[in-house]
Parts: structure tokens; sequence; C-alpha cells
């Protein structure tokens, strides 16, 4: 039996579902495993992990108050779009974290590190990836990031592993007395382990992706991922080897964080379009690298 997979739009509600589940996954690894151990697992998270240490503060208010005072940040520096994107994500966080500090009882993980930071790293990147394939964002510091980026030209990774690395630099000092350098080293390994679950849930193991799209509306959806994400498209004329018919197809590069938004394109203009996806391992000439506001 023929099976004709169309592309869905997905909506509203159903989206915001999922970035909602995929910010709850984030915050229970941490609460149920990283902040038991004092793991500053990078982020705005792992500093409050850190910094309740010195000032003796609920870990989910001082979340709160950093992720407040960066989204007035980004909205001075980059502009109303970024902020309204990221308020959702900012706000949801901490509630969810207040709300587990307030009414769940943490897991006894027996100061088991290993465990901690593998199932702590996993839920985490598992979460991250969820959040960011629907289109979502937890704020914090990717916007400091994008500042970097946007302000300096400097690269996004390299952006979240400085940040990521003061995080773990500053818990390091602060529990150095407890636990030596062990704590950071097991913090480093959930780091590793979350943003390589994250890259496998948001468009398989390689951040960079080329897509490939049959479609009755090419000039459409090429128009519209040049609007949207910026990148280059190429149409090739194909002809199908079954039905003869002459066809164009788009070819495209992306990055992870685009992919929600050139899928969505595609459901609206076209949910019978044909694409598959493939790993861009080998990327040579004009891609840059920007993060979709």
């Amino acid at each position: 039996m023929k099976r004709h997979h169309v592309i869905r739009r997905i909506g509203f509600f159903e989206r915001y579902a999922l970035i909602s589940l995929g910010i709850i996954i984030m915050v229970a690894g941490f609460y149920f495993f990283l902040i038991p151990l004092n793991l500053p697992a990078g982020g705005v998270t792992g500093f409050g992990i850190a910094l309740e240490k010195l000032i003796d503060i609920r870990i989910s208010y001082l979340v709160f108050s950093v992720n407040i005072l960066l989204l007035f940040l980004g909205l001075a520096v980059l502009g109303k779009k970024l902020f309204l994107r990221s308020i959702y994500g900012s706000l949801l966080f901490p509630t969810v974290l207040f709300l587990m500090e307030k009414y769940v009882t943490q897991f006894d993980i027996q100061n088991d590190y290993f465990i901690g930071a593998i199932f702590g790293g996993a839920m985490v990147g598992i979460g991250f990836g969820l959040m960011l394939k629907y289109g979502g964002t937890s704020g914090g510091t990717d916007i400091p990031v994008k500042i970097l980026h946007q302000k300096f030209n400097l690269p996004i990774s390299l952006g979240v592993y400085l940040f990521d690395g003061f995080v773990v630099l500053f818990g390091t000092w602060v529990f150095i007395d407890e636990n030596g350098i062990l704590a950071s080293l097991y913090a480093l390994l959930a780091i590793f382990i979350s943003g390589k679950l994250a890259d496998m849930v948001v468009i398989g193991g390689n951040d960079k992706k080329a897509m490939q799209i049959i479609t009755e509306r090419p000039q459409e959806i090429k128009q519209a991922i040049f609007d949207t994400v910026g990148r280059g498209v190429t149409l090739m004329n194909i002809k199908g080897g079954y039905t003869n018919q002459e066809r164009i197809m788009l070819v495209t590069v992306i990055t992870k964080q685009e992919y929600y938004i050139v899928r969505d394109i595609i459901a609206k203009l076209d949910d019978n379009a044909f694409v598959y996806v493939t790993p861009a391992t080998e990327i040579h000439g004009d891609f840059v690298i920007e993060e979709v506001e």
C-alpha cells in the first residue's frame, strides 16, 4: 500500500506545548541530578548553583533575576524581536524550577557524580534539543552570546564556550574547598553530553545539514528562505524517473537552529513537498553562521 507523507504544519499550541515540555525536561535534569551535587554545568542555572553557595538565595530566584537582566540587555542591544522571542523561555524556566523547589522532593543519588553528570546532562540536552527543534529559546546566556556575535563578530560556538567556561571556573572557585576540581570535571562531562544530545534531538548528530526540497512552489519557498534565515538556495532542474515530469529541486545548507523555521516555511507553502535532509560535514566557501533572532 502506498503511503504519502505530507509535511505537517505544527500549530501554535502544539509548538508551545513541546517547547514547554523541553523546558520542563531541562529543569528536571538540573533539579534532580545537577543541583544536588553542585555541578555548575554552564548557563545561567550553572551560575545560579555556584552563586547560591555565596549568598544563600534560592536558585530559582537567582535564575529569574539574571534572566530578567539579560532580557532587558538583549532588548537594548539586539532589539524587540529577540526580546519577544526569548521572554517565554526566560520566564518559564525559573517558574518551573521554583515549583519543583517548593513541591517536589529531590532524588537521593548518594553523591554519585557519574550518575549525576550522565543523567543530568542527558536530560538537559534532550530538553534543550526539543525546545530548539520547535523554535524556542531559554534566553539566559544565549543573549550575551548573540551580543558578542553581532557587535564583535565572535563566532556563536566560541561565545558559548567562553560563557560556559566562565561558569565552570566560577563554580570551581566556589566549591574548591568541598570538592576540589572534581565537581567541575563532572560539570564539563555533563555539558559535553547535553550538547551532543541536543544536536541529535534537533536534527541528528551534525550541526549543519543540507536540505533538498522538491516542490511545486520553488520560487515562493526560495524567497521565504531568503527573507527569514538569509540562506542561499540552489535551484536544480530535475526529471522524475517514474513520471518523467520536469521539476525544480531546491538545495540549501542550514544550521540546527534554522531547521524548525525552514521546515515551517515548507509546511505553510507546500505541505506535499518532498524533503530529505543529509549531514553537511564539509562546508567550504560562503557559509556564514548566523543565529536566527
